[in-house]
This record gives C-alpha cells, sequence and structure tokens, in this order.
C-alpha cells in the first residue's frame, strides 16, 4: 500500500519567509528539505570553494597533519590504507594524489573484501612490519579497527585514522581506536559543523589542511589541490551522502572539474561506456560509481584505484575494459541472487517479519549489500542478506534499511553477538558465528520497535498543482534549485482529476508508457519507466492498459523537458497514479 503526503512545514517557511533571493514557491520547497540556515541556503547560489568549513575544525587535524609532517621530514615511508568500495576509492586516490604533491615515498593497499574483510587487518599491518613503513593513514575506514591498530602501535607503527563511519558508543561515550590521531566528524568531542562527509572529503580534509597549514613552506598553493574535489564528489555520491550544506559545494565543483577532467582512467571509462553527455550525478551515481565498485566487489578495489592514477593511456583502456565486463558480471549475479533470496523469503514467509534477514550460502558476499537493498525496496522493510565466509562458522553479510529504522543504533546493541560490526542509520556491515543468528534474530526482531505503518511506501509531495500552473517559469525556479540528489530530493508534485486522453506503450523491450493527459482544458504529456508499477496500481494487466482512457486518475510526477528535433516542450515524469 502507498500513502501520499503533502509536506507542510510552516515553521521552516516563517524563518526564510523575508529572504528576498527567494522566490515564494523556492521557499516552499527549501522549507520542505529543511534548508533554512543561511550557509545552507547560500551553498545553493553561491558553490565556492572558498565557503567550505575549515578543515582544521575537525578534531585531531592538527595533530595528524603534525604527525605526518614529522613521517616525512624523518623520510618514513608511508602506507594509505583504503577501503574497496567508491568511496574508500576515491579517498584512497585523494590521499595518494595529495600527498605526492610534496612527497613520494608513499604506497597504498586495499584490503580484499573476501580474504580480509573491511578495514585495516593484521595482514596489512605485517606487510608493512615487513616492509619497514612507520606511518599508516587510513581512509573511509579505521574508527573500528581497535585490535589492527593497537598491533601497529605495538610494532612502532604510528596510525592516523581518517574516517567517517560511526564512532562506537557505548554508554554514552565514545570508544576509540587507540590511533596516534583519530579524525572522524562523527566523534562526540569534535566541533565540524557538519558531520554528513563521506570518507573521500575527509581525506580531501586531511590533504587541504596540510595546505591550509604548511602550504608556504611546501610551495604549494590552495588551488592545486582543487582538481581532487573531483574525487571527494565520486565519493560524496556513491556513499549516499546528502546533497547539503558543504556537500553541495563539493558536487557541484566537483561535477564542473570532472567535465572538463584531465584524468585519463576518467576519460577512458565514459568512452568505454559511451557516455557523450555531461556527467551529471545520475552519471556518477548509476554508472561510474557502480563500475568502479564491481572491481572490488568480484576482483580487487585496486583495479579502481589504479584507473584513477594511471598516466597511460592505453593502460586506463584496459582498466576500463575489465571494470565494464566486471560490473556486467556484477549485475548478472546480483539478479539471480535477488530471484533465489525472495523466493527463500516467499516460502519461508520471512517477508512477515519486522527486519528481513535472510542466510543464503549461494548468494556472494561481495554483493549482499546489493541484494539487501533490492530487497528493501520491494518490501519496505528494514533487510540483511547474509552467506558464508571464508572462516569456517563464520557468516557474514549487509544490511540495508528505511528510514523509519536506525539499523546501526539497534544492531548496536547486540554488538557482543558479532564478531565485526559497523555502518551507520541506513546501512550496516556485519559478521557473526552462524550458531548464533537465531538468537539474533530473534532478540533484532523484539527489540525493532516498528509498526505497520512504518512499512508502507510514502510519497512526500512538495505541492499540489493545476495544470495552468505547470510553465516554463516553474521549470526555471526549480531548475535554479539543482543538482538535486539524495538528501535534496527533486521537488514531487500532484494534480488531482486528470483525464487520460491517451496511452501507448513504447520502447524495444515494451517497458515505456506514455500519456497525453488533460485538465480542465490544459494537456500535457508524461512518461514513464515504471511500466509494472503503474500497472500494479491500476489493478489491471498490460493488455487492459488501453481500457483506461478517458477515466479520470490522481497523479503524482516530477516535472521535466523532453527536446526532440530541436523543439523543448514540458513532459512530466510519472511516479505514480490512482
Amino acid at each position: 500500500m502507498e500513502n501520499w503526503y503533502l509536506i507542510n512545514k510552516p515553521e521552516n517557511y516563517n524563518i526564510i519567509k523575508d529572504n528576498e533571493n527567494l522566490t515564494s514557491f523556492q521557499k516552499i520547497l527549501l522549507a520542505n528539505r529543511d534548508i533554512v540556515d543561511e550557509y545552507k541556503i547560500n551553498s545553493i547560489f553561491n558553490s565556492s570553494v572558498d565557503n567550505l568549513h575549515s578543515s582544521l575544525k575537525m578534531k585531531d587535524m592538527k595533530k595528524g597533519v603534525d604527525i605526518l609532517l614529522d613521517s616525512m621530514m624523518k623520510e618514513e615511508k608511508i602506507l594509505i590504507s583504503g577501503d574497496y568500495d567508491q568511496d574508500g576509492v576515491a579517498a584512497t586516490v585523494i590521499l595518494y594524489k595529495g600527498l605526492n604533491l610534496f612527497y613520494d615515498n608513499i604506497s597504498y593497499a586495499i584490503p580484499d573484501r573476501i580474504e580480509d574483510g573491511y578495514g585495516l587487518n593484521k595482514n596489512i599491518v605485517d606487510d608493512c612490519i615487513e616492509n619497514d613503513i612507520r606511518l599508516i593513514i587510513t581512509c573511509d575506514n579505521g574508527i573500528a579497527a581497535f585490535e589492527a591498530i593497537e598491533y601497529a602501535r605495538e610494532n612502532g607503527i604510528r596510525v592516523i585514522v581518517t574516517d567517517h563511519h560511526e564512532v562506537v558508543n557505548i554508554d554514552g561515550k565514545d570508544v576509540l581506536p587507540n590511533a596516534d590521531a583519530v579524525i572522524n566528524p562523527h566523534r562526540m568531542d569534535d566541533d565540524y559543523p557538519f558531520d554528513g562527509i563521506c570518507g573521500a572529503v575527509v581525506a580531501y580534509k586531511f590533504i587541504d589542511a596540510i595546505i591550509e597549514l604548511y602550504g608556504s613552506s611546501l610551495g604549494i598553493k590552495k588551488q592545486s589541490i582543487y582538481f581532487l574535489l573531483q574525487y571527494a564528489m565520486l565519493g560524496t555520491v556513491c556513499d549516499m551522502m546528502k546533497i547539503v550544506d558543504e556537500n553541495r559545494i563539493i558536487v557541484v565543483e566537483g561535477l564542473k572539474i570532472i567535465n572538463q577532467t584531465k584524468n585519463l582512467g576518467i576519460k577512458s571509462l565514459l568512452r568505454e561506456i559511451n557516455w557523450q553527455k555531461d556527467v551529471d550525478i545520475y552519471t556518477v551515481g548509476f554508472l561510474i560509481g557502480p563500475i568502479i565498485n564491481a572491481s572490488g566487489r568480484i576482483y580487487t578495489a585496486k583495479l579502481g584505484v589504479e584507473l584513477l592514477l594511471t598516466n597511460d593511456e592505453e593502460e586506463a583502456m584496459t582498466y576500463s575494459k575489465t571494470l565494464v565486463e566486471l560490473n556486467n558480471e556484477r549485475k548478472e549475479m546480483t539478479q539471480k541472487s535477488v530471484e533465489v533470496a525472495i523466493e527463500k523469503i516467499e516460502y519461508e514467509n520471512i517477508h512477515k517479519n519486522d527486519i528481513i534477514i535472510v542466510y543464503d550460502s549461494s548468494i556472494h558476499e561481495s554483493i549482499c549489500g546489493l541484494v539487501a537493498g533490492r530487497i528493501k525496496d520491494r518490501y519496505n522493510k528494514p533487510t540483511l542478506v547474509l552467506t558464508d565466509s571464508s572462516n569456517d562458522g563464520i557468516i557474514k553479510g549487509s544490511g540495508r534499511s528505511i528510514n523509519a529504522y536506525n539499523m546501526f543504533e539497534h544492531f548496536n546493541k547486540f554488538r557482543d553477538d558479532f564478531v565485526a560490526f559497523g555502518g551507520h542509520a541506513m546501512a550496516c556491515g556485519l559478521s557473526i558465528e552462524k550458531t548464533k543468528l537465531d538468537k539474533f534474530n530473534k532478540n533484532i526482531q523484539e527489540d525493532s520497535g516498528l509498526v505497520e505503518e512504518d512499512f508502507r511506501k510514502i510519497i512526500d509531495l512538495d505541492y499540489g498543482l493545476n495544470f495552468n500552473n505547470i510553465n516554463k517559469n516553474l521549470i526555471n525556479q526549480i531548475n535554479a534549485l539543482k543538482p538535486y540528489g539524495y538528501g535534496f530530493a527533486e521537488p514531487i508534485f500532484a494534480s488531482k482529476n486528470v483525464i487520460v486522453k491517451d496511452v501507448f506503450i513504447l520502447g524495444k523491450d515494451k517497458n515505456v508508457l506514455k500519456f497525453n493527459f488533460e485538465q480542465n482544458g490544459e494537456n500535457l504529456q508524461a512518461i514513464s519507466f515504471r511500466i509494472d508499477d503503474i500497472i500494479d496500481k491500476l489493478k489491471i494487466s498490460i493488455n487492459e492498459i488501453y481500457n483506461i482512457k478517458n477515466k479520470e486518475y490522481d497523479i503524482v510526477y516530477k516535472i521535466g523537458e523532453n527536446t526532440f528535433n530541436g523543439y523543448t516542450n514540458i513532459q512530466l515524469n510519472l511516479i505514480s497514479m490512482r
């Protein structure tokens, strides 16, 4: 069942109602998104890098920079310890390219998803000991690497943690790893103004702080590191960080840079997928990100790092081709595993539980998160997908959640049951002894706190419109607030009592619906790529779609434009109807 709710936040609107730089309509859109403070509003209309928050406000930042400089003065070998997802890859590239501007005794390591698991581990530390590396800098990981960091310290290796994941909190107190510096905006004692940044941005902040403090001594100007913002943008979009506050500046500026990029890897990858338009949030989130992520899922994330580091065109072409092939393999694996999981869930009535927990040994552990996401979307319930790990008796997997359920907070109550655990409100990863799964499942169901209303799919509406209100001026006001993305959603509208004048099935695979709608004498075209969803909501079969002609419906949509043969017309992007 689906509920439509008109967002109404008059208290927010009243805060910004006197802002002369916004139209009344834009004030409603921003109020609906809780964008009311001056900094966040300015970040929409002025994306200057100069307006980013000062990196030095982050706890332990100067301490970490000074440790790095001391290590450089001693001419020590330094290792960057990254992670195997897009954010981790981007963070690794930022640190590697950034540090190489003034120091070249740098190497990097990415853990193997299957053999090593997430984050800094003993194997990486052993390699550091063997290769006489004296400083480890983590990125997009490390906040929960207690044992590995302790092991490194015992062997005379200093560790700087740069991370953005939730900090372990016990009895209201942060439990931090015993690193020489822990840079993470989620620390309770951190005064940084915005904690919603990704690992790649924390890495960028570290490089930025070095230049802020010692750039003149190193002979490097601030502008010389701005090219790194394209990688910070990749991490921000692909790690589903909210496109608000300084993230908005990073995304806007990062997109500008990537569209003029000199990076051979990015250019080669775009050629390989035949992308000839500007790179936007869609390109990053649905094309570039998944392709680079695929290497860490079913091969090695080093391939993604090397793609972004290489200065050899032929090498870049080889990496790009391999990554696209891996991503195609990943998509096929995911689809098969989703089908297996759904069959198990339906057969065992797992979908009737508040939290869907499915264990199946046939699912490859590298795609558990993707499968969990697809299952979550289908049932609109928090979902954990588990499979066998390489360690006997241990199963591991990933979870994806819904807005009503803070997965990290609830799962963290049972941390003692896990072999390993980490994540945030909407996603997590964990390992657990197989014999403890039933007990954990029972505990987590009893603790859910969810009610039936939480499982209903919700569409939040910005505004109810009549067709005669939809014009170029309205579109210009919407476009002025771009880019839209996670946490700053594209506006959604509704219109009542709309007549279907005509309907067509389009596309090579017959998976697109085109409508001609009419309301009070005004006509608009609409397109929907959700043919199965629309058919389901109308409670008809595909063969009955033409029977809806001349009938009246309420519709939900986004407002877009369609250009054909040089002419641009308003086109609604249909989301739902009833």
